[in-house]
């Protein structure tokens, strides 16, 4: 009995500390990454894809309602090229970083921009829930050829995505979702998977 109380009052602080962390936690951070399709004045050849990151900060105002804000970025992702040599049967592969981006004559891409969303979540069940978000960014994006700047953009546009996400009581998330960027003439859909922690 000397050894079972100890075990029940540490049981019971940690379930304690658990529902408290529940109901107090409002403050999350988390990461996405994701592989983005372009579109560019009407464009949709991009000649490769887009790998994009999104690092947040998340504030939980009302009890399905939050506020974000995040850095977005995006950068062209080169393509593998590999060719088979017939004598051999032997394969060589490396990067093909000279394609052309969209119509342009640019090989490199870099996106820059700050965001503030809304989100909402419903749950569908204790961990999990489906959410949604609209947001407004400032961007700021250049294509450019062997460093040498060709074409580029700034200025304000839109974000909205939707997705699932997964909550652990230690405060780990995870979520997936689909995103959609305006800015201005560029346009980017992509799809994303992530990791969060609320405290």
């Amino acid at each position: 009995m000397k050894r079972l109380l100890p075990a029940l009052s540490l049981l019971s602080i940690a379930l304690f500390s658990t529902a408290a962390f529940s109901q107090e936690s409002k403050h999350s951070v988390g990461i996405n990454v994701g592989i983005a399709s372009g579109e560019y004045k009407n464009s949709s050849k991009d000649g490769d894809g887009f790998i994009q990151s999104y690092l947040y900060y998340n504030y939980q105002a009302f009890e399905h309602i939050s506020f974000e804000i995040a850095y977005s970025g995006a950068t062209e992702f080169d393509d593998w090229d590999c060719d088979e040599d017939e004598d051999d049967n032997s394969w060589t592969c490396s990067f093909n970083s000279n394609q052309n981006i969209f119509n342009l004559r640019a090989n490199e891409f870099e996106l820059n921009s700050a965001v503030i969303a809304i989100k909402g979540n419903l749950p569908i069940s204790k961990r999990n829930s489906l959410y949604g978000k609209i947001g407004a960014q400032y961007y700021d994006y250049d294509f450019s050829l062997n460093d040498y700047n060709i074409e580029g953009d700034n200025g304000v546009g839109t974000l909205l995505e939707a997705g699932w996400q997964y909550q652990w009581d230690m405060g780990i998330g995870m979520n997936a979702g689909l995103r959609y960027q305006d800015l201005g003439d560029l346009s980017f859909i992509s799809s994303n998977v992530g990791i969060s922690y609320l405290f």
